[in-house]
């Protein structure tokens, strides 16, 4: 970064996407690596003079907030790699910043991200646990040792010469890691980051409820995939603590398109490479994962119920996530034995196996997912429970037919959920709504819809799912 041009400025306020803004000049500054009230020097990363906005990364603090500490992941401290004519490696953003405070600055993200888009003001409504000014409480999860770490049971690298890897904010740019310190203590525990993965493209490390041993699903293209793979087999003989490695290999299919041309000219035809297809091959071990149902959700099944799905399937990534998201809904709905309940974009079934517990065989549960692997997890799960339907499609197509239901819950990805999915709830007519989010500005979006359909939010919860990081986790429930 030598040359960049370097700003002092004080910081405001944290923003949504962990950025603290700062004005020079009347232009505004989004500064990483900072806490609110500091005063900084910034290197300026991205500034070009007809740009709204600029963006920088503090690289010395002058005059430092008492909720400042020393980065727990050398690799991901602003600091201490500008000190070395480095970046940081991206992921762990707020990890300069105290646990508690972390979960406060939160909080007011999620205020104000709800005001500017949603135009709700939290101070308005009257919710459980929230304090005077709207904000509620960020719940810390267990699981997570000090100063936020190990608590990542998935975590995806890249490589670079054969190394993981990562990218620093906003860059193209890989790093290559000595150890990921938000990762649970299997990761580093294990041999991985000694490993040779040359020829790979990408690598997802999964600890199946947090422990060992490891699952490596190692993304490489056709051309690479016989070489590595020997290779792979190899060193996990030699790693204990890892116990499965499956290579996800990616081979573009040609497909055939007739061109065109002239009205009435002969149609000619062409290959041309379509969607790649993507072949699981087991190395060593086992396909699949298998992960601990909370026990809000285990049910009749009892401790020790269990769900497996693929390696690269969907799962909560905090080891204590899915009893906390479990514990939070089910204090929240009003779900009574016998009843009816919808669980869109149900991924394995976490909320349809808490769903099916408290309904009982004689309620009825549907669980909607559409990814296929995912939702055959799910089929499996529930294939003794007569009462839990399990459909495979995408929830924008199933939205217009809903029947009612005592409780729909949606947990869509970081993008949120399509219109057509809120106004198909809402015909529904439900007895509540719970939405689980992952981002706050497409949750603001979506309650601004789910309010002006003619519901009411009326109890949200903040869970710090993503320690460290800019990330975090709302419940929110809705009445009519």
């Amino acid at each position: 970064m030598t040359g960049n041009r370097v700003l002092t400025l004080t910081v405001g306020p944290m923003s949504h996407g962990g950025h603290c803004v700062a004005r020079h000049e009347g232009r505004v500054v989004f500064v990483r690596h900072a806490v609110p009230g500091e005063r900084v020097r910034a290197v300026l990363t991205e500034a070009a003079e007809s740009a709204k906005f600029w963006r920088a990364d503090t690289v010395d603090v002058l005059e430092p907030s008492d909720h400042r500490r020393r980065h727990p992941w050398k690799q991901a401290d602003a600091l201490r790699a500008y000190d070395q004519n480095q970046v940081p490696v991206g992921g762990a953003d707020f990890g300069h910043i105290s646990d508690s405070h972390q979960r406060r600055l939160k909080s007011q993200v999620f205020r104000d991200t709800l005001a500017r888009i949603g135009g709700i003001e939290l101070s308005d409504l009257e919710l459980p646990d929230a304090a005077a000014d709207g904000e509620p409480s960020v719940q810390a999860l267990s699981g997570a040792t000090g100063s936020g770490l190990h608590w990542r049971t998935r975590v995806s690298f890249a490589v670079r010469e054969g190394s993981l890897a990562m990218k620093p904010h906003r860059s193209h740019e890989l790093i290559p890691l000595r150890s990921m310190p938000l990762a649970v203590e299997a990761v580093s525990a294990s041999h991985i980051f000694s490993w040779d993965f040359s020829g790979a493209d990408t690598v997802d490390v999964v600890a199946p409820g947090g422990e060992a041993p490891l699952t490596l699903v190692v993304h490489a293209f056709e051309e690479s995939a016989e070489a590595v793979s020997g290779r792979l087999a190899e060193q996990a003989q030699q790693d204990p603590g890892v116990g499965s490695v499956i290579l996800a290999v990616t081979s573009p299919q040609p497909q055939r398109r007739a061109n065109r041309g002239p009205k009435g000219a002969r149609r000619r035809r062409f290959d041309q490479l379509g969607p790649a297809a993507v072949e699981h091959r087991v190395l060593t071990g086992e396909r699949t994962v298998e992960e601990p149902l909370p026990v809000a959700a285990a049910g009749s099944a009892g401790p020790g119920a269990a769900v497996r799905l693929p390696a690269e399937g969907f799962w909560q990534v905090h080891r204590s996530a899915p009893q906390a998201l479990v514990e939070t809904v089910d204090r929240m709905a009003r779900l009574p034995r016998g009843g009816s309940a919808a669980d869109l974009y149900a991924g394995a079934g976490l909320f349809s196996a808490w769903a099916a517990d408290t309904v009982g065989p004689t309620g009825q549960v549907l669980s909607v997912e559409a990814a296929e692997a995912t939702s055959g997890a799910a089929q499996r799960l529930f294939a003794s429970q007569p009462h839990v339907e399990v459909v495979t499609a995408p929830v924008e197509r199933l939205a217009h037919r809903l029947q009612p239901a005592d409780v729909v819950l949606l947990d869509p990805p970081r993008a949120g959920a399509d219109k057509r999915v809120l106004s198909g709830i809402s015909a529904s007519s439900p007895g509540q709504i719970i939405y689980v989010s992952c981002d706050p500005a497409s949750f603001a979006r979506d309650a601004k819809r789910l309010l002006e359909l003619g519901w009411r939010l009326k109890d949200v919860a903040l869970l710090d799912m993503y320690p460290n990081t800019h990330h975090m986790e709302s419940v929110a429930l809705f009445e009519a």
